[in-house]
């Protein structure tokens, strides 16, 4: 679960002091800054259970360079004048060489009577780190901050966790990376509830055959969620999700929340080139595998995920990371596709059990 609302943030922004001998930057865009952010995000999870324990994973960035020049990224560009692309195709980000992340309990709430109610914070770590293009060299830049991750537990039909304290310190650099084009976008909120989607999406286009859906969901979230499966005598299910453009190499980034019930028939997520499957997820058992070969990437029964697939297609080669959870998985790809135009979630002819659900998918494109 994505955290967006905070009560409130605070930073510290400055440059990284050299070690006797360390040779200075080169440049105002290859100094060393340390930064500390802090503050408090509301959560509002509630327990479902008096006898277990509700485990799961939330996520949250906070405000590094936002609109408006807000942020300390931005108020360290304009405090040290550090030159900026060209044009306005690019993104502010930070990457980073060190870490050290800090999140508790900042607030809960038992409504009515505590019956073994319990409050957790399990662990936490970084977020997976995404890759960019230097606007400024065309040069790979990889560990760009995305945010925190953190296992989190509630127990009691009417506990809360309602808010967590932070305290995050970085250290690394902060880069202008290019700007990444929306290839595909629906959170499918233009269709109404228990129609099929509608083949104009936000922006791309869709088809889909068998038992596809949008739905109000049947679990515990808001907003409209496509609705896979369930499987039927006349087939399977399959959405598919038709790019804007399919530009060639370069990185492509999906992302999407999903629900897969503990009874859920086998799911899948495969990605197209000309209508020809190259890459293959599937969901089965907690665990995400890539073709048949299982991961170290899980996820939880019952509850949404959050879920972000990067694909770097190059010339010679092709590389995917699949990243869960909070669980990240690296694998090259069997065969180079050379572009992606299609994404599809789908569950095969044969597949008894419950369907699955999407909503809020995106697929962006870095040009190398």
């Amino acid at each position: 679960m994505n955290l967006t609302n905070f009560t409130g943030q605070n930073w510290l922004i400055t440059p990284a002091a050299l070690a006797v001998g360390e040779h200075p930057p080169a440049s105002i865009h290859d100094q060393k800054w340390l930064l500390v952010l802090t503050g408090v995000v509301t959560a509002n999870l509630e327990g479902n259970s008096t006898s277990q324990w509700l485990n799961t994973n939330l996520s949250f960035l906070p405000d590094m360079a936002g609109t408006g020049g807000s942020g300390p990224l931005n108020w360290a560009i304009a405090q040290y004048g550090i030159p900026k692309p060209t044009g306005q195709g690019y993104a502010i980000a930070f990457s980073v060489d060190g870490w050290a992340p800090f999140v508790s309990l900042s607030a809960i709430y038992d409504q009515a009577q505590s019956i073994d109610a319990g409050y957790a914070v399990n662990v936490w770590r970084p977020n997976h780190f995404a890759t960019g293009i230097d606007a400024f060299s065309n040069a790979a830049v990889g560990n760009i901050f995305t945010g925190v991750n953190v296992d989190v537990g509630v127990r009691d039909t009417d506990a809360w966790i309602l808010s967590l304290s932070y305290n995050i310190t970085l250290r690394g650099r902060i880069v202008f990376t290019k700007a990444p084009v929306i290839l595909f976008e629906s959170n499918f909120e233009s269709t109404p509830a228990l129609q099929p989607p509608a083949p104009m999406q936000a922006v791309g286009t869709a088809k889909y055959n068998g038992a596809i859906v949008v739905v109000s969901p049947p679990f515990v979230h808001s907003g409209n969620w496509l609705r896979v499966g369930p499987f039927t005598a006349a087939g399977g299910a399959m959405f598919t999700g038709l790019f804007a453009q399919a530009p060639g190499a370069g990185i492509y980034s999906f992302s999407a929340l999903l629900f897969v019930s503990s009874n859920s028939a086998l799911s899948f997520i495969g990605f197209n080139s000309g209508s020809q499957e190259f890459l293959n997820l599937s969901f089965t058992g907690n665990r995400v595998n890539f073709f048949t070969q299982p991961t170290n990437c899980t996820y939880p029964s019952d509850q949404p995920f959050a879920m972000q697939i990067t694909i770097t297609v190059k010339t010679a080669s092709a590389t995917v990371q699949i990243e869960v959870a909070g669980t990240v998985a690296n694998f090259p790809l069997p065969a180079n596709s050379l572009s992606v135009d299609e994404v599809t979630f789908y569950q095969e002819a044969g597949s008894k059990g419950d369907p699955f659900y999407v909503t809020d998918a995106v697929v962006t494109y870095t040009a190398p």
